[in-house]
């Protein structure tokens, strides 16, 4: 039985959702290039435990810090658990953990990335290039999906809020670094003005402060007031027949899926990263009709002229 460990590192990754995210994308290639049987993914402080083992006084470091602590790993553990097709997540934030672990990656398992690779700065989480490369080879790439029970559940509270309506996903970024956050006024006038002209239901999805003018339009529901946590908000992106919001770490999960989206990104955002991921296209190499990442602003005209294009192309 060919078997695949991931390697999430806290120490590089800085345990981002969107760079997760990426890894378990990453993963599901490692499957299927290895036709393996089980995929586990290794939740560790920093990947020099696995080649050296973890010393006495680093044990439960719980992330260390600048790491986010122990809530935050909670929450990546949780993102783990509810993807399909992972079989177990394993927490070393103590030396019996890591010895735990270390018996398993030893077991003739396929490690990714490889810890000594991630160590020299060979491997980066914050990059599709694996993923592109990937699909220049293959012609196409797995996709993301949680499991069967959740989505199921996905799927009955879209539509039960939506009432047969078309549901739109939508993360509006609001950090507090202010770099590519949403534009909420922006938002709120397309939100209110495509009442008149679709018949669309928007589900905010996300933790982020939301404006509460949001809560007083009728074809909109926050879906953090029904008390759902990171896993469920993944899930209703995927449920969803459409995602629209900024380039952020939820929105990672509609780029490695199957339905439409609109990811916009402020143009002089991480203008130097984003033209090594896309070059001169509006799409990523591996996306799927309808999906596009818009280097522009999100104002309430973009907003509207995005969602009539992808709207007309999807029932055309």
């Amino acid at each position: 039985m060919n078997r695949i460990a991931g390697i999430w590192d806290l120490t590089r990754s800085g345990g981002s959702l969107g760079r997760l995210i990426i890894l378990l994308e990453e993963l599901e290639i490692q499957r299927q290039t290895h036709r393996a049987e089980q995929v586990d993914v290794v939740v560790v402080v920093d990947a020099r435990h696995l080649l050296e083992g973890m010393p006495s006084e680093h044990s439960d470091a719980r992330g260390g810090p600048g790491l986010g602590g122990s809530g935050n790993v909670s929450a990546a553990t949780a993102v783990i658990r509810a993807m399909s097709g992972i079989t177990d997540c394993h927490a070393c934030f103590d030396r019996a953990a890591v010895d735990r672990v270390l018996a398993l990656t030893r077991s003739g398992c396929v490690l990714w990335p490889d810890p000594e690779r991630l160590i020299r700065g060979g491997h980066n989480y914050d990059s599709t290039e694996v993923i592109r490369e990937f699909h220049l080879r293959a012609g196409n790439i797995p996709r993301l999906s949680v499991g069967a029970a959740q989505l199921a559940w996905a799927k009955r509270y879209l539509e039960t809020k939506a009432g047969g309506r078309p549901a739109v996903a939508v993360h509006l970024k609001n950090q507090a670094s202010g770099q590519s956050n949403a534009d909420p006024a922006a938002w709120l006038a397309f939100i209110a003005e495509c009442r008149r002209v679709h018949p669309a239901h928007f589900f905010l999805i996300g933790d982020d402060a939301v404006n509460a003018a949001f809560r007083s339009l009728p074809n909109v529901t926050l879906a953090q007031d029904d008390g759902i946590a990171i896993d469920g908000y993944l899930a209703l992106i995927q449920a969803a027949g459409l995602f629209m919001g900024m380039m952020s770490g939820p929105a990672n999960m509609a780029l490695f899926g199957r339905n439409p989206y609109l990811i916009f990104k402020h143009p002089d955002h991480h203008a130097k990263e984003m033209a090594m991921e896309l070059g001169d296209a509006d799409r990523y190499v591996f996306a799927l009709p309808g999906q596009r990442v818009l280097r522009t602003w999100d104002t309430a005209e973009n907003l509207a002229r995005a969602f009539e294009s992808v709207t007309r192309q999807v029932s055309a």
